[in-house]
């Protein structure tokens, strides 16, 4: 009977682990960057004069994946703003397990006013959602200013 129980149990959690693992998980953080003197700082925390948005997707899936699509979603109209990648990188993008990479804006995109969140859409249209500091000030500061 006990036999019976813990295989249950085992049954349900292997389940659940096996779920998880076929299942798309990526870290999306928006950045600012900033170029001084020829090299990239990143910021996640913090708003710097004359920075670039840049967002940072990591793949913690156990599997590879694609990222085909970078922006912010919009409050309001259900819209996104794509983000327009800059240099070095293009999309789409492969990203082994744990790899990460960092895309840039061009420099000359303004960004809206009613940033919501940012995202990453991959080739298979799974979109995940992401947040920072920096993000919150930003939408803060066009608060205040709107």
């Amino acid at each position: 009977m006990a036999g019976a129980a813990i295989g249950t149990i085992l049954g349900v959690f292997n389940f659940i682990q096996g779920v998880r693992q076929r299942r798309v998980r990526l870290r999306v953080r928006p950045k600012v960057v900033s170029v001084r003197q020829g090299h990239c700082f990143y910021n996640s925390n913090e708003l710097v004069p004359n920075s670039v948005p840049c967002l940072e997707v990591v793949n913690l899936s156990a599997f590879p994946v694609t990222i085909s699509e970078v922006g912010f979603t919009l409050s309001g109209d259900k819209g996104r703003a794509t983000l327009v990648p800059g240099l070095p990188r293009n999309l789409p993008c492969r990203l082994e397990p744990r790899q990460s990479v960092v895309i840039h804006a061009s420099e000359k995109m303004a960004l809206p006013r009613n940033i919501k969140s940012a995202y990453a859409m991959t080739e298979c249209d799974e979109t995940r959602l992401g947040d920072s500091p920096v993000l919150k000030k930003l939408r803060n500061l066009n608060k205040v200013s709107g």
